[in-house]
């Protein structure tokens, strides 16, 4: 048995504990056991506070977390310095407050830094390239984040290289994908490759958007640097560096010099005493087997020959189906694969095609007992005028 003065020692503990709203048990049996009793009213209501709640359920995207990917390339984890690089929409180093999709790197040591600084883009109309907060800033465009691609450091951290198409410098209107360096050391950004759009219908016609191409589509470069898996397995990222940093390989489709053909081609970066770009290996471009020059290497697509069908009308074409270029009245464009194709045609009754300006041919286009008549016009029954009847049973 505890001696009179431990047990009034115990009694003023359990005094102020219940004066500061707290609820604590004691060893001492006569005071630390509650029993059925319940605690203070003090200490009911502060157990009964609950967070401010934002939404259904408390749920409702008010604070939620930044996406967050991972950019460094896959052997930079085994060999290479301790810098990694990530792609996020949040805030982490208090410079994106548009929550746009940035380049930032990490040190094990906790530093970040946002390489990129950049924003969303008009891609498309007017205000293709220009700085936007939402549609509305993009007529007769839209409103895009800027992606972030493949990335990976030197053996010593000093220079990052990453792969983006938004643009951080001013050199980037038309938002190809270019080639970036960041110096940890300066926090200097340097794009060094600079790749103009070109029109699809004439790869030798620079652009910035659709409207600069008169008959087609403005390409914008796509160099093969995005993270993406086959059948489980991690594809190479496109890009490479060499350990001193001098050496930078990538792939594009784009022309920062020596392929005028935007063929998918490799090229390799020299930024040591050797400075340029070279061509390291394209697998070129060739006409495709519906060609008049299967095989053949090309350019464009005027290098192939006339192709009917393509939705360009060629000198030795006399005109283009499906409505590309009309034919006179009575007549339409013969469809590719025939004979006489991309030539102004009179329908043939009779022939098993049902042609422009024929409602059924033969026993084509009308359900029985109706029957084509004799000029391909109608579906009839039992016309005496020569109607053409169902096949023999």
């Amino acid at each position: 048995m505890r001696s009179a003065p431990s047990r009034l020692i115990v009694g003023v503990l359990a005094a102020a504990t219940v004066a500061s709203g707290s609820w604590l048990l004691l060893a001492e049996p006569t005071l630390g056991r509650t029993g059925n009793r319940q605690p203070p009213a003090a200490a009911r209501a502060k157990r009964a506070v609950r967070p401010n709640s934002h939404g259904y359920g408390g749920y409702s995207g008010v604070c939620q977390s930044a996406s967050f990917r991972s950019l460094s390339a896959p052997e930079s984890f085994i060999r290479r310095s301790r810098v990694r690089c990530f792609e996020s929409n949040g805030n982490p180093t208090g410079d994106n407050p548009d929550m746009s999709s940035e380049a930032f790197i990490a040190t094990d040591d906790g530093t970040v830094v946002n390489m990129t600084k950049d924003t969303r883009r008009c891609v498309e109309g007017p205000n293709n390239g220009m700085t936007c907060a939402g549609y509305g800033s993009c007529p007769q465009g839209s409103c895009q984040d800027m992606t972030v691609l493949a990335c990976t450091a030197d053996a010593r951290g000093r220079t990052v290289f990453f792969i983006f198409d938004g643009n951080p410098t001013g050199q980037n209107p038309d938002l190809s994908d270019e080639l970036f360096a960041f110096d940890t050391r300066s926090g200097q950004l340097t794009q060094l490759t600079v790749q103009p759009g070109w029109c699809n219908d004439d790869p030798s016609h620079a652009c910035d958007k659709n409207s600069d191409c008169t008959g087609g589509s403005c390409a914008r470069a796509r160099m093969m640097g995005r993270s993406s898996h086959l059948y489980g397995t991690a594809a190479p990222s496109g890009l490479e560096v060499s350990p001193g940093g001098d050496l930078v390989w990538f792939l594009t489709d784009g022309d920062p010099g020596g392929n005028p053909s935007h063929a998918v081609t490799q090229f390799v970066l020299a930024t040591g005493r050797n400075k340029g770009l070279r061509v390291a290996g394209t697998g070129g471009k060739f006409c495709g087997a519906s060609t008049k020059h299967p095989g053949m290497p090309c350019t464009n697509a005027i290098d192939c020959g006339p192709v009917c069908g393509d939705g360009r009308k060629d000198p030795s074409e006399e005109c283009e189906p499906f409505g590309v270029s009309a034919c006179p009245d009575g007549k339409f464009c013969q469809f590719p694969g025939r004979p006489n194709e991309c030539t102004c045609v009179l329908p043939v009754c009779g022939n098993g095609f049902i042609e422009p300006g024929e409602a059924c041919d033969v026993v084509k286009g009308c359900f029985p007992p109706f029957h084509c008549n004799s000029t391909c016009t109608s579906c009839v029954i039992g016309s005496p005028s020569g109607a053409f009847l169902d096949t023999a049973p």
